[in-house]
């Protein structure tokens, strides 16, 4: 299979790791990330992992793919470098980031060579990955059969690091620090109980393959956590909020008392059954007038009498005794019996629940113009930091500040939204929209500063 393919099978996943990337720019992504996805893909082709885990055609590279993933999501809630200064550890940690990423990714090259010998068709040649590189280039689009080992290969990380080495290339390592790339090549196909001095990067790598792992054994078994409360469709529930009119029992008849024509409270459109033993009379031709003067149980006999125009239709006859009433008889409720008090209300027009805004929450701020230019280059991280901070400085829930060089924001309030003030700092700095990095506030340019509060505005 050709790694196009494969990484067409797999869009969804891949898609999740351009995402967790968070990289500004298509040609820094593909450079760093996704021509490694492409480079495993060659690597693979087709193999399965394992004859236990991902054991379908593919699963090699589904394995790699989810272990990158989880590992790129556990790396994120992770502080790399802890023991060095500010400054160092902003240049270092997004190396080590991406050092996570890549021990994942290289975690299983050996894994599908140790447990299958891989034949080719046409000259029944044995795959050496030592040797022979990547599959698919060594297959140059011809079969190949599988046969499993007697017993798999002993597990060397040796191998497995050499194999990354040759996968990665020098180019892409060759701006890491020393440190890094110690603990990428020690967190290569990591260990299943953790060692001695165990490093994050190893952690990190050592979980997440045991996440893809159970994940796995689970899916093969069907052996999943039920849903107890599923959630509906919006148009659902606001159809839910609407008030529904339940038929009211029919009253028990009274020993000896003559059954008296039930009023039909729908108004002068509704039919009336003469009887509650008789169906009720169909007009004898279309637009036929007939009135009929009703008398209900219960309301004096001075009552002016109720004129009723029936309309053709026709009515089932009555199996439990109670009138059968259409749709604008629900106008009112039946247990009114006539007396002067208002009915049921009728029900409220249904509501889009997407045009609802919760209350005291204004309408998003319009982003300002040159929003995309002042900011270009920057990652999803900072444009959406500055508008979230636009829409709460707006709503008057954040407080910033004008002063002679720019606009003063705390770092305290940096931080209540996700992002590092370091962080923060060293990406304006770049765009040259830093004036000042103080204690505790920063300085931002006014061309930035307008991107959140207008001068003049406050």
């Amino acid at each position: 299979m050709e790694a196009p393919a494969l990484l067409a099978a797999h869009d969804r996943r891949v898609s999740l790791i351009r995402q967790a990337a968070n990289e500004a720019h298509d040609g820094d992504y593909s450079l760093r990330w996704g021509e490694l996805l492409a480079r495993c893909a060659t690597w693979f082709s087709s193999l399965p992992y394992s004859p236990e885990l991902y054991r379908e055609p593919g699963g090699a590279f589904r394995c790699t793919v989810e272990t990158a993933f989880y590992a790129m999501r556990l790396a994120g809630g992770q502080k790399f470098g802890t023991n060095l200064s500010s400054e160092r550890r902003r240049h270092v940690e997004p190396q080590y980031n991406h050092a996570v990423f890549l021990a994942a990714l290289c975690s299983g090259l050996d894994e599908p060579y140790r447990h299958f010998i891989v034949l080719r068709s046409r000259d029944r040649a044995q795959w050496n990955p030592a040797g022979h590189g990547a599959l698919g280039p060594w297959l140059s689009g011809d079969t190949y059969a599988v046969q499993r080992r007697q017993a798999p290969l002993p597990i060397e990380r040796m191998r497995t690091a050499l194999f990354a080495q040759n996968l990665i290339g020098h180019e892409l390592l060759a701006g890491y620090e020393a440190e890094v790339l110690a603990q990428l090549f020690g967190a290569i196909n990591p260990t299943v109980v953790a060692p001695p001095g165990e490093s994050l990067v190893h952690k990190v790598v050592r979980q997440a393959v045991a996440v893809a792992v159970d994940f796995d054994k689970k899916a093969q078994h069907a052996v999943f956590e039920a849903v107890q409360y599923p959630v509906p469709p919006a148009i659902n529930v606001a159809a839910a909020v609407q008030p529904v009119v339940m038929p009211t029992p029919a009253a028990t008849p009274i020993e000896g008392a003559t059954p008296a024509a039930p009023v039909s409270p729908g108004g002068p459109d509704a039919p009336v059954p003469e009887t509650l033993a008789q169906p009720a009379a169909t007009a004898s031709s279309a637009g036929a007038t007939t009135g009929a003067t009703v008398a209900a149980a219960g309301v004096p006999a001075s009552a002016a009498p109720l004129t009723v125009d029936a309309t053709p239709s026709t009515v089932p006859p009555l199996e439990t005794g109670e009138p059968l009433r259409s749709p604008e008889s629900r106008k009112k409720d039946d247990s009114q019996l006539g007396l002067p008090f208002a009915g049921e209300k009728p029900p409220q027009a249904s509501v889009d629940p997407a045009a609802i805004r919760p209350a005291g929450r204004p309408a998003p701020a319009a982003t300002p113009a040159g929003f995309d230019e002042v900011l270009e280059g920057q990652p999803n991280m900072i444009r959406e930091f500055f508008r979230a901070l636009r829409e709460d400085v707006a709503a008057d829930k954040a407080k910033v500040n004008w002063t002679d060089k720019g606009l003063a924001v705390s770092k305290r309030l940096v931080g209540s939204y996700g992002v590092a003030s370091d962080t923060l700092v060293e990406y304006l700095r770049k765009r040259k929209l830093l004036v000042a990095n103080v204690q505790a506030e920063i300085v931002l340019a006014p061309r930035a500063g307008e991107l959140i509060l207008e001068r003049g505005a406050e």
